[in-house]
């Protein structure tokens, strides 16, 4: 099982304010861009390669949402973490770039497991 933070996400109030905050105070680059059915994601990458997720949406508090991950196998990843007491919070569910769950850490931070399809690995992740 291979497991790589991938980004933390955040949720803000205002994306373009915070796009400007992480672009012009912190040096990072803006990355994509995502128009949700409500809200918007943009990636911010810093200088050696560690994202920040940020989502403005309505349907969500502002603050740390997640830590964002990349897992090679989600199926054998669920099954390695359940030997160790560890079970999802919900269903592994489709998303646009793969196939998600949340499991949380023993203080309940969030964490997603995603398991991103090829296309989206060669195109953001190469």
């Amino acid at each position: 099982m291979k497991i790589r933070v991938q980004y933390t996400t955040l949720i803000v109030k205002n994306l373009e304010q915070s796009v400007r905050f992480y672009r012009d105070a912190l040096g990072f680059t803006e990355g994509y861009h995502v128009d949700l059915p409500v809200g918007q994601i943009t990636i911010m990458q810093s200088q050696d390669g560690a994202c920040v997720e940020l989502i403005a949406s309505p349907q969500f508090e502002v603050g740390m949402y997640s830590i964002g991950t990349d897992v090679d196998d989600l199926d054998e990843a669920l099954k390695i973490l359940a030997e160790h007491g560890c079970h999802p919070t919900g269903p592994v569910v489709k998303t646009t770039v793969g196939r998600q769950t949340f499991i949380t850490d023993p203080d309940g931070n969030r964490i997603c497991l995603i398991e991103h399809t090829d296309e989206y690995k060669q195109k953001y992740m190469s």
